[in-house]
């Protein structure tokens, strides 16, 4: 077994369970590379039907928190390699094959791959993305360099979704964390922060790809919404549990410390922004005391440069279903594809590559796939300048702002 796919859920609508693990059934993946561990903590849904239909290694538990799920699920593993995938969310058709591929050939710790928003407003993935930008290979002291050099300010770099890891180099992680009391105290909003941390620090290699896109599905049920005090509470307890644990780890590691201070100087911004919005003037002393601050300050420009916007079109479904018929093609085709779409054309190479031979009109069937569609309203309304003008306009926090970036 080379692929472990885990996916913990706590009462997740039927529906989006089912289309994550549809997307994930559809990809170019080879059934005999992998397996699918549902880890579910002790819900009350009944998920009997999707689990006949889909047929993934399933585990019931009782409820003992997200955190905790995912521990089990590295422990419980076969794969040589694991991956996350949050049970609300979605894979495009090439994801998680090329990653293994790369991960094996360049014997790497940590292979991370493109990701997009996922709204009813449709798919948007940010092309100033650090991860999604750029080519790297980082080995030995440079892997915690890369995750702290942000200091938090790029979440593909420090959250589990958008990466393929060694389970060896996952294990000795989870060893780790067990010998803190995070597990104790439930950690929701920042375990990835903390899980990732420790997969840094055990890593010798990583190294990235460009093949498809992890589609992150906001809602307002997911854990990083803010819905009410109680939630922004909740969150700004746990992540300065998440960053004191990195704190007490890093000992006397001076550099990665103060990069560390700017991290929690950064989250501080973020949550007074949502406090001051929400008027939770009673969170104030417990935003300075958790995030070490002496001044509240609201977020800062500098703090979100990953959000310019670019839009992957509305019939991305459709793009795909040709896509994955070509894949299950056996002989040459003819494909006829809008070489503007980098997404299309990157998949139609890939595809070719994987079966060992170019894509070319031969005595094989003709395909035509379709052109991005992506009207003028939307490359106004939704794009970077659009999300420019909302955030002069509204406050972060604010139920103008969350309103938008649901439907963007």
């Amino acid at each position: 077994m080379k692929l472990s796919i885990i996916i913990c859920l706590y009462n997740t609508k039927k529906e989006y369970l089912e289309k994550c693990l549809s997307s994930i059934r559809m990809s170019t993946l080879n059934e005999r590379d992998y397996e699918i561990l549902l880890i579910d903590d002790g819900s009350t849904e009944d998920y009997s039907e999707i689990v006949s239909t889909y047929k993934p290694v399933y585990v019931k538990t009782e409820n003992r928190g997200h955190f905790a799920s995912r521990l089990y699920g590295i422990m419980i593993a076969r794969g040589e390699y694991i991956a996350f995938c949050d049970s609300d969310d979605e894979v495009s058709l090439c994801y998680y094959a090329p990653m293994l591929k790369k991960i094996e050939n360049s014997k790497s710790d940590i292979v991370l791959n493109d990701w997009a928003f996922y709204t009813e407003g449709g798919r948007s993935y940010c092309p100033n993305d650090i991860v999604i930008k750029n080519d790297f290979t980082y080995e030995n002291e440079q892997v915690l360099d890369f995750y702290f050099s942000e200091a938090g300010r790029y979440q593909s770099v420090f959250v589990l979704w958008n990466k393929l890891i060694k389970r060896e180099t996952a294990l000795r992680a989870k060893e780790d964390i067990e010998k803190t009391d995070a597990i104790m105290s439930r950690i929701s909003y920042s375990e990835d922060t903390l899980m990732t941390y420790f997969i840094y620090k055990h890593s010798k290699k990583i190294t990235n790809v460009h093949t498809g896109y992890y589609f992150y599905r906001i809602h307002p049920q997911q854990s990083i919404a803010v819905i009410d005090d109680n939630r922004l509470k909740e969150q700004i307890c746990h992540m300065g549990k998440t960053l004191s644990v990195i704190k007490e780890d890093l000992k006397d590691d001076q550099k990665h410390l103060a990069q560390l201070k700017g991290w929690s100087e950064l989250m501080s911004r973020t949550h007074y922004s949502y406090a001051k919005a929400g008027k939770c003037t009673l969170l104030y002393p417990l935003i300075k005391e958790k995030y070490g601050v002496d001044k509240l300050q609201v977020s800062l420009a500098k703090d979100e440069p990953c959000h310019s916007s670019g839009h992957l079109g509305r019939n991305f479904k459709e793009i795909e279903s040709v896509l994955y018929a070509i894949s299950k093609i056996p002989s040459d085709v003819c494909v006829d594809y809008d070489k503007n779409d980098k997404y299309v054309s990157n998949m139609v190479r890939l595809l070719s590559d994987e079966k060992g031979k170019k894509i070319i009109h031969m005595k094989g069937a003709k395909i035509k796939v379709p052109k991005r569609k992506v009207s003028l309203k939307e490359k106004i309304f939704k794009g970077t300048l659009a999300h420019k003008v909302a955030k002069r306009l509204f406050k972060k926090g604010s139920k103008a702002r969350m309103a938008l970036k649901e439907k963007m």
